[in-house]
C-alpha cells in the first residue's frame, strides 16, 4: 500500500485529507497552486497546469490525487504512460472534468438523469425548448462549478454568447424537485465499494450551504444503487459524490458528480466514528 500521497490542489479539502491521513499512517505532500493557500503547511508551491512541475512532484510521492477537477488531463495521461500511480485515472476523471462526456456515460450505464442533449446552434436550442416546456438548464461542458457555467434560458438568444464563444455546451430539462440530496461513497482500485449516509444539500447562491444528515425519509437503497452503479461504471477509486435530484414522486436524478472529498461530506469529520 502507498504511504506517501501527493494531493494536487492546495484548497481547504487537501488541508482536511492531512490530519486524517497522518492518523492512518500515511504522509501527505501537496502541490498547492500560491502561497498562502489553506494547505500551505504541506505544500510544495507550482503551476499544476505545467507538466514538468507535475512530474517533478509525482517523483516525491508513490501515488497522485487531488482536491480539484482541473488538472489537465494530458498532463495526468502522460504520468500514466510514464507509470506513475494517479488515482483516480484520467480515464475517470473525465467525466468529472466534462459534463458532456458525464452525461454520454452516464446514459450509456442507465443511471437516472434528466432528459437532455448536446446543442451547437439556436435551432437546436430552440427545438429542445420547445419539447420541454419553453424552459430549460443551459450548461458549459467544461468549467463550471458552485453554479458557474449553468444558466436558466427560455429562448436561444439567451444563450447567444455562449453560442458565439465556441465553447461545448449541454442542454437539461428544467427538473422540479423537492429537495437536492447527495451520496458519497468510496471506491477502492481492486473494487470494495462503501457508502456514507445521504443527506440532503440547501443550496445558496448555486453553493452549497448547508447539510442535513442523515437525510430524512429517502430513499436510502436507491440512493445507494444509483452511486455504486456510476462508481462501477466509471471506474472510480477513492472518494464519489452524487448529487441527486428528489422529485416529488420519489425518483432520483444525477444531477452532478464530484471525485474528491465533497463539501456535502465535511459533517463526517467530527460526526463519523
Amino acid at each position: 500500500m502507498a504511504k506517501t500521497v501527493g494531493v494536487i490542489g492546495g484548497g481547504q479539502l487537501a488541508r482536511m485529507m492531512i490530519v486524517p491521513a497522518i492518523e492512518l499512517g500515511f504522509e501527505i505532500k501537496v502541490l498547492a497552486e500560491e502561497v498562502g493557500s489553506p494547505a500551505k503547511l504541506a505544500s510544495t508551491v507550482g503551476d499544476y497546469t505545467d507538466l514538468k512541475t507535475v512530474r517533478e512532484f509525482a517523483k516525491t510521492v508513490e501515488v497522485v490525487t487531488f482536491d480539484h477537477e482541473h488538472v489537465p488531463l494530458n498532463i495526468l495521461e502522460t504520468l500514466v504512460a510514464e507509470g506513475f500511480n494517479v488515482q483516480p485515472t484520467p480515464q475517470a476523471l473525465l467525466f468529472a472534468q466534462n459534463k458532456l462526456a458525464m452525461r454520454k456515460r452516464l446514459s450509456e450505464l442507465g443511471a437516472p438523469i434528466p432528459d437532455w442533449a448536446e446543442v451547437t446552434n439556436s435551432a437546436e436550442i430552440t427545438s429542445f425548448l420547445d419539447a420541454h416546456g419553453g424552459v430549460a438548464i443551459l450548461k458549459t461542458a467544461v468549467g463550471g462549478y458552485d453554479g458557474k457555467g449553468v444558466r436558466v434560458i427560455r429562448s436561444a438568444d439567451d444563450a447567444a454568447d455562449w453560442l458565439n464563444s465556441g465553447k461545448q455546451l449541454l442542454i437539461e430539462e428544467k427538473v422540479e424537485f423537492v429537495r437536492e440530496l447527495a451520496q458519497l461513497s468510496a471506491r477502492t482500485p481492486s473494487g470494495q465499494w462503501k457508502a456514507w449516509p445521504v443527506v440532503e444539500t440547501i443550496q445558496r447562491g448555486g453553493v452549497c450551504a448547508e447539510v442535513h444528515a442523515p437525510a430524512a425519509n429517502a430513499n436510502l437503497e436507491l440512493a445507494s444503487q444509483i452511486a455504486e452503479k456510476i462508481a462501477t461504471g466509471l471506474s472510480v477509486t477513492g472518494v464519489l459524490a452524487v448529487e441527486l435530484f428528489e422529485t416529488a414522486d420519489g425518483r432520483l436524478l444525477v444531477n452532478e458528480l464530484a471525485m474528491r472529498p465533497h463539501n456535502s461530506g465535511h459533517f463526517s469529520i467530527e460526526g463519523s466514528v
